[in-house]
């Protein structure tokens, strides 16, 4: 029996603004719209949901009270939850519903595969959850991507992406260069996760969870090419759209920088449930912060989150984590760092206002 007990991989468990306005039929322009009470009128006028739903600049809320921007925060947030918790319901119902007429080849192969059924159906209730309150994820994703606004002030207008590619197209280089720092943002992924994971297994802190165990047996006890599917594509996808698209930004705007870096590093570490992987968890939504701010597109943390949990979940998969005991282990710990550092130090240094879109 495979030994599963030695990853951390992103995995959910009960587990992602502009306003485009064409000018005459044509795409000659994006408008970032930021909501104010010019435009909108009284902010009471409009209902709670849309309110919450809405992208509010920071003028708007320097007026608002803690509480309300709590609320504004984790309002979206719960939406989610209940949504997605509501579908996994749904779909356990009707597959029991669905066995009860079947044939008893048909409900011994499900049982068979119950870990798969239980991922499928988890990635079913994953996208219902982010659908609910995509257009609010939508609308900080859009806003963040503005590179030629002042988003401090909510000036309006940003270049299109078109225009943003012609002006890459002017640069031979430009393409290179693009496709050089998402590179090392892949190698930096692998090498982060691949060490933090070395090194908790060799400190034994795997073993020790019993609600860890339980949980890494239940992800990789799905077939290999579903699990890279909802490892790789799916996950990153819901989770860094509700706590870096959304979450991040959303508290960023109400606290600023160094407060939504820690708090929604600390959610996203706690919402997996526990403590092995909050620990986890937490680390590398700080270091997935740190992407998202320094390349400017929701596309870098997608990709770093995608790329961790494939490589940790291939090499779990396969044990590859039981031969990494004593020296062995230590050095392969020691090298993934040394690699994250320098992957870190190249990032640090790319010009990348000019190449990432």
């Amino acid at each position: 029996m495979k030994n599963h007990t030695d990853v951390l991989i992103f995995h959910t468990t009960i587990c992602a603004g502009a306003s485009q306005i064409s000018l005459d039929g044509r795409r000659k322009l994006e408008i970032c719209v930021a909501p104010s009470h010019k435009r909108f009128g009284m902010e009471m006028k409009m209902n709670f949901w849309k309110m919450m739903y809405v992208r509010w600049g920071r003028e708007d809320i320097s007026a608002w009270k803690s509480m309300k921007k709590a609320v504004y925060i984790i309002f979206p947030l719960l939406v989610y939850f209940l949504i997605h918790d509501a579908a996994q319901i749904l779909s356990w119902a009707a597959l029991n519903q669905f066995l009860l007429a079947s044939r008893e080849e048909t409900v011994n192969f499900l049982n068979a595969n119950g870990y798969t059924v239980q991922g499928i159906i988890n990635g079913l209730a994953i996208l219902c959850g982010v659908a609910a309150i995509w257009q609010a994820v939508k609308n900080e994703i859009s806003w963040a991507e503005c590179k030629d606004v002042d988003k401090d002030k909510d000036q309006e207008k940003c270049p299109s992406r078109d225009k943003i590619l012609e002006k890459a197209a002017k640069s031979g280089s430009c393409m290179t260069q693009k496709a050089t720092a998402y590179m090392v943002l892949g190698a930096f992924s692998f090498c982060s996760a691949l060490g933090l994971n070395v090194l908790f297994h060799l400190l034994g802190i795997t073993e020790r969870s019993k609600s860890f165990t339980e949980t890494a047996s239940a992800q990789f006890g799905v077939a290999f090419i579903v699990g890279l599917f909802l490892y790789g594509v799916l996950s990153p996808l819901a989770e860094e759209a509700v706590f870096r698209g959304l979450i991040f930004n959303r508290m960023k705007r109400c606290f600023h920088y160094p407060v939504a870096l820690i708090v929604s590093s600390l959610l996203f570490g706690c919402y997996h449930g526990n403590m092995v992987q909050a620990v986890y968890g937490t680390i590398l939504g700080i270091i997935i912060t740190f992407v998202y701010e320094r390349y400017e597109s929701f596309v870098a943390p997608v990709l770093f989150h995608g790329v961790a949990n494939v490589c940790i979940f291939t090499i779990s998969y396969y044990n590859g984590f039981s031969s990494m005991n004593g020296w062995k282990g230590w050095i392969a710990a020691i090298v993934s760092f040394v690699g994250a550092g320098i992957c870190f130090w190249r990032i640090k240094s790319f010009d990348l206002k000019e190449h990432i879109s």
